[in-house]
């Protein structure tokens, strides 16, 4: 379906009867609703499940003018989610925030902008922690690259860090290419520079004053154990680390079985 706001004509998965206690999947960058789609699958039976493509990203369109580098901030992506839950109103007051790397950023601005509507957070593969000057430098190279070439430009060199090697090269390996790959070029050159720019959320750790999950996936080279471990030791209250086997950044995709056991034992914790 899709949903008219803040200036986008938003393609959101919404699962399940509407008065179910609601989740709401943020994905990564650079990809789409889909990689949450085992857990579509498992949980639209028990929650109402509302994955939408992010700005830039999916079948999510701008209704005008897309958005300048720049112009696009991890804040303006929270504000499109806020705006879509206006829309959609989740018969409960609090939801669950479930957001895996990019979609983590956006959680904690999430929780920094309406905490009063959140009963629940899951972190998955992200961290709290800005970017190093390395790697905002890496990611102006990957817009340049995308700018002169388009985004098959970067998948493959993405590929390699995102899965684990028996992932990369199997079906999991082709289904995350077509998502890298299908995203708007402006889309992954705006969303590089909203990456680079977001700020520390080291110090939201310790202000979230609901039950949070974190996940990892075991091999994660992007967001690896030891910011989960970070993360982990800041949060007040908080569920066991779950930390994923035989998954790399994208667990809820790589290892589904074992994703979805950690967040059905948090959700009926």
């Amino acid at each position: 379906m899709f949903a008219q706001v803040n200036g986008l004509r938003m393609f959101v998965e919404d699962r399940s009867a509407s008065d179910f206690e609601t989740i709401l999947f943020i994905h990564g960058f650079p990809f789409d609703h889909s990689m949450w789609r085992h857990q579509l699958f498992l949980l639209g039976a028990e929650f109402r499940c509302i994955a939408p493509d992010l700005r830039g990203h999916g079948g999510t369109l701008d209704l005008g003018e897309p958005r300048q580098a720049g112009q696009v901030t991890i804040d303006l992506l929270a504000e499109d989610l806020i705006a879509l839950l206006d829309d959609l109103q989740p018969r409960q007051e609090k939801i669950t925030v479930c957001g895996l790397s990019m979609g983590g950023y956006i959680a904690f601005a999430l929780w920094c902008k309406i905490p009063a509507r959140i009963g629940r957070l899951i972190l998955a593969d992200t961290k709290a922690t800005p970017d190093t000057p390395e790697v905002k430098a890496r990611r102006q190279a990957q817009a340049e690259k995308v700018k002169q070439d388009g985004p098959k430009a970067i998948s493959e060199g993405m590929l390699d860090s995102l899965l684990t090697p028996e992932n990369r090269n199997g079906v999991i390996g082709m289904e995350v290419r077509r998502m890298i790959e299908s995203t708007p070029a402006h889309g992954i050159v705006n969303t590089l520079h909203a990456l680079a720019n977001r700020p520390d959320s080291t110090d939201t750790l310790a202000t979230i004053a609901v039950p949070a999950l974190v996940i990892v996936g075991e091999q994660d080279k992007l967001t690896p154990l030891e910011d989960a471990q970070y993360m982990h030791e800041r949060l007040r209250h908080k569920a066991p680390l779950a930390v994923i086997p035989n998954a790399g950044h994208i667990s809820p995709l790589e290892n589904p079985d074992a994703f979805n056991r950690a967040v059905l034992e948090f959700l009926k914790s």
